[in-house]
């Protein structure tokens, strides 16, 4: 009997360690929340409005495509989609929606909800509206009739409201969904990661739907896309948002792929200032575990003192200045930036070296050209007009404005997130002033509202840049196109959108990259922008944060982020 009670024992204390083990385990692998600073507040979260790398990276992290980016290759991999065929022209492409997507709210994932959203990037117009008008059939002249219908109503005319069943966006069900291209595009999954097509929940948006009772316009309120009504198809969802203090991300607890969400929640902080931001992320126990994009000053004297938890990698982005290019200022006075010889001018009076040596300090390279160089294989590295202030003179007198004589007063227009952005405008006004004797006034603002005045086009010269938002040159390119949502310079050229346009339809991907060279050239000739350096990434995280894996685009893939502490 002793015997079986001094196994039995040992099989207890067995056990009992076991489950020890099991539960220190469990412990060691609980979730955590992941808390980060971006540039500045999010701006909006509805798809047809995000146009900012900080509303873009909450965006994936709320709603998801069919396609989505693989945090670990950052190429395009199926996401709400489980299944995808195209035709043998690579122009009809059919997707298969998941049965296990659903919506935060637990509604079924439905191809009605990608046709709702499409259609209404179509009739209410947003930023990147272009990237349907561009690819799928009919989706341009459909966007053009809605509108002229519209227009046609609001002036009390009789119209026809146009079919949207000729569009190349097809329901066949449920669960199938059918679109037609233009022509073949072998970057199309890229585009369908990207925000102009996630899906939205109508169901949610309906209390919030807006009717024009004379034109019969629907629009929605902006709070549809705001806590506690947001309704997403992503790994989160919103659980509140307070104007320049931040957002909570809690976990959609009826995502598809939930298991693979490797923290808490997410907590996106809120810090304008460059100093406020680090004493955040330094702070005993830090307050912030990420900070998304340092200014160059923090990030030189973190690695000046050789810390190891900053991060400086290339990028993918061009750091420029754009000019307002329509005949009249926003002020209805005569735009001088609308004479080809006054911008070429501008932009030879800018010395950039001191710029990046005294300003952003964190290696950027100097650029003349407008789409980052290496980036694409075979592409060329193209210049814009150089250094060289008599040159920049004798333009400005061929122009009507020797030594600066008549040249209007005007206003330098920034955003004052961040530091470097007034820095380099006071630098800019210091070297125009000094190099064409013209009069310049800065004028900072907060983000939304630059923001606003930026689409708006209410400025005439102002700071800007782009990252690509897909691998393929047009990412850049497409920016400047004639009537874009993108275009904030109001500058037009036939023979640039006529290029564009050709490329589009070019399969050779040498004749390709020719002609995207060429309409770059001409951008870059009538200088509706003045490229002054390429971005590098700077970011700020310590060794305990796994799985933010750095890249060109500087893509924060939430979900495959975690914190070991």
């Amino acid at each position: 009997m002793i015997h079986i009670h001094r196994r039995s024992l040992l099989a207890v204390l067995i056990a009992l360690v076991a489950m020890s083990l099991a539960s220190t385990r469990v412990f060691a692998q609980q979730k955590r929340d992941v808390s980060y600073i971006d540039r500045g507040d999010v701006g909006t979260l509805d798809p047809n409005r995000m146009s900012w790398a900080q509303d873009i990276r909450v965006g994936m992290a709320l709603y998801e495509g069919l396609y989505v980016t693989d945090p670990v290759t950052f190429k395009p991999v199926l996401g709400t989609a489980d299944r995808v065929q195209t035709s043998d022209d690579k122009k009809v492409w059919t997707f298969h929606i998941r049965d296990d997507a659903k919506w935060s709210n637990g509604d079924q994932v439905t191809t009605a909800d990608f046709v709702f959203a499409w259609r209404r990037m179509l009739e209410e117009p947003g930023d990147y509206t272009y990237l349907l008008d561009k690819y799928i059939v009919g989706a341009k002249a459909y966007e053009d009739a809605f509108a002229d219908y519209l227009a046609k109503r609001a002036k009390g005319e009789q119209a026809v409201k146009p079919n949207f069943n000729t569009v190349g966006i097809e329901a066949i069900n449920t669960n199938e969904i059918r679109i037609k291209l233009i022509n073949p595009c072998d970057y199309f999954p890229d585009l369908l990661a990207f925000e102009c097509y996630y899906p939205t929940n109508e169901r949610s948006m309906t209390p919030f739907r807006e009717v024009d009772p004379k034109t019969e316009r629907v629009t929605y309120n902006a709070a549809w896309a705001n806590a506690p009504n947001l309704v997403t198809n992503g790994p989160y969802k919103l659980t509140s948002w307070q104007l320049r203090r931040g957002l909570r991300l809690d976990l959609n607890d009826h995502y598809w792929d939930k298991a693979n969400v490797k923290n808490s929640g997410v907590n996106l902080i809120v810090a304008e200032e460059a100093l406020t931001q680090l004493r955040k992320f330094d702070a005993k126990p830090p307050e912030a575990d990420i900070l998304a994009e340092l200014t160059g000053e923090i990030a030189a004297n973190m690695r000046e003192q050789g810390r190891k938890d900053i991060h400086i990698d290339p990028s993918f982005g061009t750091y420029f200045y754009s000019f307002l290019c329509s005949e009249k200022l926003p002020d209805g006075r005569p735009n001088p930036f609308h004479d080809v010889r006054v911008r070429r001018a501008f932009a030879m009076a800018i010395d950039k070296e001191p710029i990046v040596k005294n300003i952003t300090k964190a290696g950027e390279p100097v650029t003349n050209a407008y789409v980052p160089p290496n980036v694409f294989e075979g592409y060329p590295v193209l210049s814009g007009p150089k250094y060289d202030v008599k040159a920049a003179r004798a333009l400005m007198k061929e122009a009507g404005f020797a030594a600066g004589k008549n040249f209007p007063a005007i206003k330098l227009t920034f955003n004052t997130e961040g530091g470097e952005h007034k820095a380099i405008a006071e630098y800019i006004r210091n070297q125009w002033q000094k190099n064409l004797n013209v009069s310049v006034e800065l004028d900072g603002v907060e983000i939304k509202q630059f923001q606003t005045r930026l689409h708006q086009k209410e400025y005439a010269v102002a700071r800007a840049s782009w990252y690509g938002d897909y691998m393929d040159i047009s990412t850049f390119t497409d920016k400047y196109l004639t009537g874009g949502g993108n275009n904030d310079s109001a500058w037009s050229s036939k023979e640039y959108d006529r290029l564009c346009a050709e490329a589009d339809k070019e399969a050779d991907t040498k004749k390709r990259q020719e002609l995207l060279a060429k309409a770059e050239q001409i951008l870059l000739d009538e200088v509706p922008i003045l490229p002054l350096y390429n971005y590098v990434n700077k970011l700020a995280y310590r060794d305990e944060v796994k799985g933010l894996n750095p890249n060109p685009r500087n893509q924060i893939i939430l979900k495959n982020i975690s914190v070991e502490k």
